[in-house]
């Protein structure tokens, strides 16, 4: 007798371990008013004066351990809590249950992702709307389906205000994968098929979660290497643009921090 894989398991029974229990009931007294989490992919900078400008007005609340290392939750001013994410999904959905245990309704994430589709300027961010689950953690969140879909709301609010920046914006699909080195040609070719735009490591267990817990969340990304060439990789942003990329993250960052205050969405 063939039996499914076991990923394709769903349990909807209450978990045993929480974040309550992982912080023995310790409650954080955040401002109420603090509704919005920012998750940035910009763990490479953490040391470099480069973010400056956002530390100063920051203090560490705690760190979320995992085997990959530990992920820093800060609080902003009393606008809003900024996530210095680690790689993968199991870290997404940790991150965004430590999330709603600190009150948390609106998660955005950005960061870096695989070109895979060419017609795709390399200077534009795609503003994700749904993720296909090639990963593992998202199914331990929702019944097994291909596609996991972002917030519609959140995600026009994220679209105008990029957009009021100046930044060349696509709405697309994204291959949530946990195997980097089984990005294959016929994989490529299948998640092209489904509609992905870019491939990345993240987004679809960020989405499970932010579903099973009811906050919103939306994500976008850019280029940080292109696999649209089938015989070919190609890492973009090196040399002399990595700078620029990288100035260009905490810009972005900057510009969500003097606009978080203004999502208004109904609860």
């Amino acid at each position: 007798m063939n039996e499914l894989p076991p990923i394709t398991d769903f349990f909807d029974d209450e978990p045993i371990i929480t974040p309550a229990a992982m912080h023995d009931g310790k409650k954080f007294n955040l401002n109420p008013s603090i509704k919005t989490a920012i998750c940035t992919f910009l763990c490479e900078n953490i040391d470099n004066g480069i973010l400056e400008p956002v530390l100063r007005d920051c203090h560490l609340l705690y760190y979320v351990y995992g085997r990959s290392g530990k992920t820093p939750i800060y609080q902003y001013r009393n606008q809003c809590l900024i996530v210095f994410m680690t790689v993968g999904s199991p870290v997404a959905v940790a991150v965004m249950e430590e999330l709603k245990y600190l009150g948390i309704k609106n998660v955005i994430a950005y960061g870096t992702a695989g070109q895979l589709d060419d017609n795709i300027s390399n200077d534009a961010c795609v503003l994700i709307e749904k993720a296909i689950r090639d990963e593992g953690a998202s199914y331990h969140y929702l019944p097994a389906s291909t596609y996991v879909a972002t917030d519609k709301q959140l995600t026009t609010w994220l679209e105008q205000l990029l957009q009021s920046d100046g930044i060349p914006v696509v709405r697309g699909v994204t291959w949530t994968t946990d195997g980097m080195y089984r990005e294959t040609n016929a994989r490529c070719v299948k998640r092209r098929e489904q509609g992905a735009v870019v491939v990345e490591m993240e987004c679809a267990g960020f989405a499970a979660a932010s579903e099973r817990l009811k906050m919103r969340f939306a994500e976008f990304v850019f280029f940080s290497d292109t696999l649209t060439n089938v015989s070919q990789w190609h890492m973009l942003g090196a040399e002399k643009q990595s700078d620029a990329r990288r100035s260009l993250k905490v810009d972005l960052l900057l510009t969500l921090l003097a606009n978080v205050t203004k999502i208004k969405l109904p609860n």
